[in-house]
């Protein structure tokens, strides 16, 4: 296929050289341009340019108002693709606004949330949350298969569903990495080596995701952002205005990740409870 792609950062990369690897044809457009050095892809200098009379385009930005932004730029193009694939974290109100600006063109729009880091987009094992129509998600499947396990791909629902699936994953990523923090504190505090109690949880009913692949790293001392505070904050967010009731324990993980430098992963919590090299 066809395919354009707009935000080549720490995920969007691994996932252009994928979609380049599987044999699909790219023109990639980066706000910052040095961020698109060295893809497997024709690097064009607008978003119109990168869409016009492509088949499909993936966008992979911060937050609602790059993709309102850059929605409306791909609206403005002659020939815009018919399908827009959406790998951001968003509001989902946000999602299903800009859908309906798109079906007045024509267009498709789908939300495609991702989970698996960098490394499961070099890879291309990302889970993939989707919300939209079947039969265009249908269309692009082969671009979806390329940047990520098809066994993990789930159809969510409509428009905003698969945010709605994403930001409850990183709610609990929150609660987990926080939790699971505070709770190796109190061994460390106790004399036992934290790395010590990872492996014995690994083998009992606290394994987690968090306790296999974040921690090795946050037990180092190292905190090279792969997901960073900052965007974990911002989905946590998003997650908290999905409903106004009262939310003690994701509040609380919240909380935690407040005073977390902006550009440091978000496994660096940990530093708030534990003693960690530096």
């Amino acid at each position: 296929m066809n395919v354009a792609f707009v935000g080549p950062g720490l995920m969007g990369r691994g996932m252009i050289a994928n979609l380049a690897a599987a044999g699909h044809d790219l023109t990639v457009y980066a706000r910052t341009p040095s961020r698109a050095e060295g893809l497997p892809a024709q690097v064009v200098s607008s978003i119109v340019e990168a869409v016009e009379g492509r088949d499909a385009v993936c966008l992979c930005v911060t937050d609602s108002e790059d993709v309102r932004s850059v929605v409306r730029e791909i609206l403005t193009a002659e020939h815009p693709p018919p399908v827009i694939i959406d790998h951001s974290t968003i509001a989902p109100a946000v999602a299903r606004e800009v859908a309906a600006d798109c079906a007045e063109r024509g267009v498709a729009f789908l939300d495609c949330p991702v989970s698996g880091g960098p490394p499961g987009a070099t890879a291309g094992t990302l889970a993939i949350m989707c919300g939209g129509d079947a039969a265009a998600l249908e269309r692009v499947a082969p671009l979806l298969d390329a940047v990520g396990d098809p066994a993990r791909r789930t159809h969510c629902g409509p428009v905003g569903a698969g945010l709605v699936v994403k930001l409850i994953n990183n709610l609990l990523v929150g609660v987990i990495s926080a939790g699971t923090a505070e709770a190796l504190s109190i061994g460390q505090e106790s004399g036992i080596d934290p790395a010590l109690i990872r492996e014995v949880l690994l083998g009992a009913s606290a394994a987690s995701w968090q306790l296999e692949h974040l921690y090795p790293r946050v037990l180092a001392g190292d905190h090279t952002p792969g997901f960073t505070a900052t965007n974990l904050r911002k989905d946590l967010g998003h997650a908290r205005a999905l409903t106004d009731r009262e939310l003690p324990i994701a509040d609380a993980a919240a909380a935690s990740f407040a005073d977390v430098p902006d550009d440091r992963d978000y496994g660096a919590v940990a530093r708030k409870y534990m003693t960690l090299p530096e």
